[in-house]
């Protein structure tokens, strides 16, 4: 499954940047996430559940940051397992100054295996869009207040 696209967040890129390596930010805005801890400067541990269709899945395993070119690029790597099956993926977050604000363009590449990615591919990806746009309405009113 591949996912893209672009956000304007009304913050500058800097306190951006510093918003999405903040997991308290993050347990507000991600709607699935039940828990998170910091590991280490570039590493968390996290906790999601997801329900897809009839199925409910609850995945735990790790993310990890790659500052590539802070805080204008970086890498998430992320893999996580659970009952029903697995989950891993690559996200690219590039954030760009526009006016004031900054543009947040991201590119998100994972792989859903066991029964939980045995579901129809357009499923998992509508399911997908709809956690990352709830994700975006959270992060820009965080981010404006």
């Amino acid at each position: 499954m591949e996912l893209q696209g672009d956000h304007r967040i009304p913050a500058d890129r800097e306190r951006v940047f510093h918003a999405l390596c903040d997991e308290a930010v993050l347990m507000r805005c991600i709607s699935a996430l039940e828990a998170m801890e910091r590991r280490s400067d570039v590493e968390y541990a996290a906790r999601v559940r997801l329900s897809v269709g009839p199925l409910k899945a609850r995945f735990e395993g790790r993310v990890e940051v790659e500052p590539v070119d802070p805080p204008g690029f970086y890498v998430l790597n992320g893999e996580g397992t659970g009952l029903l099956g697995f989950a891993k993926g690559v996200v690219e977050i590039r954030l760009a100054d526009l006016s004031g604000h900054t543009l947040l363009s991201y590119r998100l590449t994972a792989e859903i295996g066991g029964r939980v990615g045995q579901m129809a591919a357009k499923l998992m990806q509508a399911k997908a869009q709809t956690h990352i746009d709830r994700f975006f309405e959270r992060f820009t009113e965080a981010m404006a207040g």
